[in-house]
């Protein structure tokens, strides 16, 4: 007796193939590199499309919503009475030298009175790739980032 595959078994088969790697590919491979306290930089691969950036921000809003940020990043808000992430302010970056704890630092403390910090956040706005922030009163996500006062060239309101 001779085996052999049905076409139809055989389609079905490669089209499971074909979308389970559309879904892994989707999100881009991230690392978070740099935290202070509810303020997070993480690093993607250069070149990460635009589609895969608005994919991995709704996701972070799917895990928030879910209860599952825990297992994509750590704790903003560890032991705190709303929880472990009840303030979550996410920077995506592209490039590593952006990425980094120490100018996290400096964006986050900056002054405005300070022109030297005004041209730092002017040229680290540039470097965010995409953001997203949630606190018990506002939810959003967006390609590039837009304060009101700085914004990225890239910029685009997602949610």
């Amino acid at each position: 007796m001779k085996k052999y595959f049905s076409p139809i078994l055989l389609f079905l088969f490669c089209l499971a193939l074909v979308q389970s790697s559309f879904a892994a590919s989707s999100i881009p491979k991230f690392q978070v590199v740099a935290q202070d306290k509810t303020v997070l930089a993480i690093l993607v691969p250069k070149n990460t499309p635009a589609e895969q950036l608005k994919t991995l921000i709704s996701e972070f809003r799917t895990a928030r919503k879910n209860n599952t940020l825990s297992k994509m990043i750590p704790a903003t808000t560890r032991g705190g009475q709303l929880g472990d992430y009840a303030i979550v302010w996410i920077f995506v970056f592209s490039k590593a030298d952006w990425a980094t704890a120490d100018k996290l630092q400096k964006f986050i403390n900056s002054s405005l009175k300070s022109a030297v910090d005004k041209q730092f956040g002017k040229e680290y706005v540039r470097h965010i790739q995409a953001e997203y922030f949630y606190s018990p009163l506002e939810e959003y996500g967006n390609l590039g980032y837009d304060d009101g006062i700085v914004r990225s060239p890239n910029y685009k309101k997602l949610f």
